[in-house]
């Protein structure tokens, strides 16, 4: 491990513990490759020392991709610490200047260790409990800092740019649901639906976690039976403050209650 990799890694993971932020890393700092910035996420990991409970994956849809510039998804671990039920009450300074998206994500019910040859959508399928959810997406960084534009390296490298995940009731009859179709109604204290993509934005969630764990494995990192992997966000990323409380309905399935208190 390089000093590059182990003074970023420390102080993304001390930004984690306090709930603060650090200036974006120079060019000199900061990770230049996929592999760089999964070296600074794990190393982050490693000095949290919270328990892991799943993968959070950003970007997960090609139109994302060529939108927001990534060169492919963006994953990051879910920590238990910052995991919840809905209806959920959690800490505005924890989640200070955190946005909230709708997601569809899944548990994984047996080990999908690493293999040689890649899963395929099929085998999983019938080892996934779904669940409706919500993140709260967030950075450690201060943007405008760095003397540059943040890039798709400095979001893994952050842990995905996760923040915390709240989680819907599980779902196990849902192999006949046309998740394409599954209409979402999300507001913030009542006001305007937030904004819902569909269309090219939208992909098999089940393909997803399917290629979430091909792509783990390529870190030597496997599944575990109780996993939870988040699939992508639905919803337009919204900011959420101090007092409100975000109300995000999924067809008839569930609704989901995230309040920053």
């Amino acid at each position: 491990m390089t000093p590059k990799i182990e003074r970023l890694a420390a102080a993304l993971a001390e930004a984690w513990r306090a709930d603060t932020t650090i200036g974006l890393p120079s060019e000199v700092e900061a990770p230049t490759s996929r592999a760089e910035a999964f070296a600074v996420q794990d190393r982050m990991a490693e000095l949290l020392g919270e328990r892991v409970v799943g993968w959070k994956v950003g970007a997960t849809v090609p139109a994302v991709q060529r939108l927001e510039g990534h060169d492919g998804p963006i994953p990051g671990r879910l920590f238990a610490p910052r995991v919840f039920d809905s209806p959920a009450t959690v800490s505005a300074t924890r989640f200070r200047g955190h946005k909230v998206e709708c997601e569809f994500a899944f548990r994984v019910s047996r080990d999908l260790p690493v293999r040689g040859r890649p899963y395929t959508p099929e085998e999983i399928a019938d080892g996934l409990v779904f669940h409706p959810a919500v993140e709260l997406s967030g950075s450690r960084y201060r943007f405008g800092t760095g003397g540059r534009k943040p890039r798709t390296h400095d979001a893994i490298a952050d842990n995905g740019a996760g923040g915390g995940f709240v989680f819907g009731p599980a779902i196990l009859d849902w192999h006949g649901l046309s998740f394409g179709a599954i209409p979402i109604v999300a507001t913030i204290d009542g006001g305007a639906p937030i904004e819902v993509y569909t269309g090219d934005y939208r992909r098999d969630p089940v393909v997803i976690v399917t290629e979430t764990a091909h792509d783990l494995a390529a870190r030597s990192i496997g599944l575990s039976a109780g996993d939870y992997v988040s699939t992508g966000s639905l919803t337009m990323p919204t900011p959420i403050a101090r007092g409100q409380t975000l109300v995000a309905r999924f067809g008839n399935l569930a609704t989901i209650r995230v309040t920053l208190e």
